[in-house]
């Protein structure tokens, strides 16, 4: 059996992936996705939440760039053993973090319109996961009208910014449907994009924990050679006392 810290839990079609910390021989951390047996996706009652320390038996992957971290699993078993917010960011800062776009991926990452989002081939690509502690950063709401329209503008150490990351955080994702609602029930409320650039924000860049972790996406099909960027998770998380009363 293997033993894992849970870190990431991203939503995905009808359900979540999940990514955890393995620890390494020299004491350094690297980043494991355990699968469940059909599919990427564990099913959308996930028992479990970040820092939850779990375990799980492997069983043969093949290997699928840039996707390396990936392991099929028999299953997950709960320890019952659980890690708060500011260690797990400690353990994220020992796996894998780069200052700069180059080194999020080991690879160039290419943008198709100026601002937009970035991607990487899947053949460039030398993993799929990587983290930074965010010097700044910015929301933006395509539409109020269901979660999946947050995304989000980070400043790396490196001055380089990240634009319009998709955000698949679960609990970003939960906070962000929370907002719209209680925001909707006051008619001279600010927008959920305002209040996210300046209550949410002051919160972000305050915190002695902030950090991120960007992911790569699957193709959509055997054919797509672009695995966009996406913001699997970010810190802190949300608080439901930031929500407006």
């Amino acid at each position: 059996m293997s033993e894992l810290t849970l870190s990431d839990i991203t939503v995905m079609a009808q359900g979540y992936c999940v990514i955890g910390l393995e620890r390494t021989a020299e004491g350094a951390f690297r980043s494991v996705r355990p699968l469940p047996r059909r599919s990427h996706a564990w099913p959308a009652f996930f028992p479990y939440g970040r820092g939850s320390i779990i375990r799980f038996s492997p069983a043969a992957t093949p290997a699928s760039m840039p996707h390396v971290e990936d392991q099929n699993t028999h299953g997950l078993a709960p320890t019952g053993e659980q890690i708060g917010e500011a260690e797990l960011v400690e353990l994220l800062r020992r796996a894998e973090v780069s200052a700069n776009l180059d080194e999020l991926f080991r690879c160039q990452l290419h943008t198709d319109v100026q601002g937009g989002n970035a991607w990487a081939e899947p053949t460039s690509a030398m993993r799929s996961i990587c983290g930074f502690e965010f010097r700044n950063i910015r929301f933006r709401v395509l539409s109020e009208r269901g979660d999946a329209n947050l995304r989000t503008k980070l400043l790396l150490p490196s001055g380089e910014i990240l634009h319009s990351l998709p955000v698949v955080d679960r609990e970003w994702r939960q906070f962000f449907s929370e907002l719209v609602r209680s925001l909707s029930q006051s008619g001279t409320a600010p927008s959920a994009e305002a209040f996210l650039n300046e209550s949410i924000r002051t919160e972000l860049l305050r915190s002695p924990h902030r950090f991120a972790r960007i992911g790569l996406t699957r193709g959509r099909s055997n054919e797509e050679k672009k695995c966009w960027l996406m913001l699997d998770s970010l810190f802190p998380q949300p608080n439901a006392a930031w929500l407006p009363r």
